[in-house]
């Protein structure tokens, strides 16, 4: 199996990118591939959910030292409780990383050149937890990725920021990356006993269909994600036969028929969404507002 690199993005916050990013990566462990999570956001959640982010710090072993050194991968990536699962642990340097860069030639290829080092070639999967905007670290994630995946909430303004994100990667793709893939959206947070969330599927399954977008895999609302989280251990090494864990382990099965490595010839169009289709917004419209709060 060729190395894959996948992204996991959405430039709205508390999607469940963090919680998707890390449980996808431990699932593909567990599915004995080697894995590396690569932590591209400066608030640093995949490095704290598996327990790493202090130790990074007191070893030097941070995405921002090692990214601007081009420091060996054997040198900047540390061990998780799984001996195939490693970590190129995030930190507050990406912020300024991505503010200094951002107007330099081909800064949008630093994670690029990093990954493709002979070393990044035994791993199987790579999987990126990348930040929530449209900055450096977003161009730096997309340039150096074979695919990227979408999460997205059940919940209202569902396509919020999709249209611009879709844009920028079509620019990168005309120029940086023109065989980034894109695998589709996973619904994250699901309750199906919520009419609302059921509506809005069925709608959604009907405006992907028309798209040509495939939902790659729903993952149920569950309270282990938030107890994982804050007891720094993956689902699947907490409790494997949850529902959450199993909904996680299938997404990552799924996935695997189409992770060939950068996939040669025929360029794949990106999606062009211009705005929320009324009929799927209006099925929010009697729905009280509520606050997304991301804890993880």
């Amino acid at each position: 199996m060729k190395t894959s690199i996948i992204s996991i993005t959405n430039q709205k916050g508390g999607v469940g990118k963090t919680a998707t990013a890390v449980n996808v990566a431990a699932s593909y462990a567990e599915l004995n591939k080697k894995v590396l999570l690569v932590d591209l956001d400066y608030q640093a959640n995949s490095s704290s959910y598996l327990g790493l982010k202090q130790k990074a710090k007191n070893k030097h072993k941070t995405a921002s030292n090692t990214l601007l050194k081009q420091i060996d991968l054997e040198r900047s990536i540390l061990k998780t409780k799984k001996s195939n699962f490693d970590l190129l642990a995030g930190d507050m340097g990406l912020s300024k990383l991505s503010r200094e860069k951002i107007l330099d030639p081909g800064a949008a290829m630093i994670l690029k050149q990093w990954l493709d080092s002979n070393a990044i070639n035994k791993y199987d999967i790579v999987i990126i937890d990348t930040h929530p905007s449209l900055d450096l670290l977003f161009q730096m994630a997309m340039t150096g990725s074979h695919y990227y995946l979408v999460p997205m909430f059940a919940e209202a303004d569902p396509f919020d920021g999709l249209e611009y994100m879709f844009n920028e990667i079509t620019q990168i793709k005309l120029g940086l990356n023109k065989q980034l893939f894109f695998l589709g959206i996973v619904i994250t947070k699901y309750d199906k006993k919520n009419s609302t969330h059921k509506k809005f599927l069925n709608l959604l399954n009907e405006f992907c269909h028309d798209y040509k977008i495939n939902i790659v895999g729903i993952i149920p609302d569950s309270k282990a994600i938030a107890s994982s989280s804050s007891q720094q251990t993956p689902l699947i090494w907490q409790n494997s036969k949850l529902p959450v864990t199993q909904a996680y382990l299938k997404l990552a099965k799924d996935l695997l028929p189409e992770l060939r490595g950068a996939r040669m010839g025929r360029t794949q169009k990106t999606p062009l969404i211009t705005e929320t289709p009324e009929h799927i917004m209006a099925i929010f419209d009697d729905e009280p507002e509520t606050q997304n709060v991301e804890i993880f």
